[in-house]
């Protein structure tokens, strides 16, 4: 995640982290971030702050925050979030919308996103992402999710870009209580990556979730409590080397539908 980050591509919340990365198929407050298809779950308006940090590394700690709006043709998000410190660090404005279709879901989103390098200034680029997401039925969901599809150029004399990024989901629920996830994610310089999560409510307002990331052999743990109008979610994952990542994210309900 953290070199994910460093090259430009936003974190994914803590219900994501804690599913191993899984994200193409999740729609939450978080979507904006993610899929942007799956802001269709956004009713009424909402927020949601989110911190992430590896205990002890400050360079790599993460703030993130968005606002998402249902309105009368589909729902409309903005999003921002920050990485890194005064020596290197990169920051994204997000705005993304989401339209429901039958059995599907249409989300594009637009960026721009800046890197600051002490000593080198400033580069901003723009980024075009799309997603859709499909009921195939009652238990079966699929997502899929192209960050970067415009790919954008970080540098134009070394012609370094960001990440171009699939990603292809799929959620089976077979009960109410119970979520397995599976997604396929493939940089289109790098070795694809299978991501596996299951969630699983143990009660009506509190949600247990856990994953694994095939390629850095990662797992991940969290837990979601629905507080009324509050959404306390927090993830942890276990790194090589750096010790731990840790995502603690609020949410809140500003208006109902």
């Amino acid at each position: 995640m953290a070199n994910a980050q460093l090259a430009g591509v936003p974190p994914k919340g803590p219900v994501s982290l804690a599913l191993g990365g899984v994200s193409a198929s999740t729609a939450n407050e978080w979507s904006v971030f993610n899929n942007p298809a799956g802001l269709i779950a956004n009713e009424g308006i909402n927020t949601a702050f989110s911190y992430q940090t590896i205990f002890n590394f400050a360079p790599f700690n993460t703030v993130m925050a968005a606002v998402n709006h249902e309105t009368n043709w589909g729902t409309a998000s903005f999003g921002v979030y920050r990485f890194g410190d005064e020596l290197f660090s990169n920051q994204m404005a997000s705005l993304g919308f989401a339209r429901k279709i039958g059995i599907m879901s249409l989300g594009a989103k637009t960026s721009v996103l800046q890197y600051h390098i002490d000593g080198f200034g400033k580069r901003a680029t723009f980024i075009g992402e799309m997603g859709v997401l499909a009921e195939f039925t009652e238990q079966l969901h699929f997502g899929a999710h192209v960050y970067n599809f415009t790919q954008s150029v970080i540098a134009e004399e070394s012609g370094e870009r960001v990440p171009t990024i699939i990603r292809l989901s799929l959620k089976y629920q077979p009960d109410e209580a119970l979520a397995i996830y599976m997604e396929g994610d493939k940089n289109v310089e790098d070795k694809p990556d299978l991501r596996l999560g299951i969630a699983y409510g143990l009660m009506e307002n509190l949600e247990l979730r856990t994953g694994f990331s095939t390629q850095t052999n990662r797992h991940s743990f969290g837990a979601g409590l629905t507080l009324k109008k509050f959404k306390i979610n927090y993830a942890v994952r276990s790194n090589r080397g750096t010790g731990a990542t840790h995502n603690f994210g609020l949410g809140y309900q500003i208006k109902q539908p």
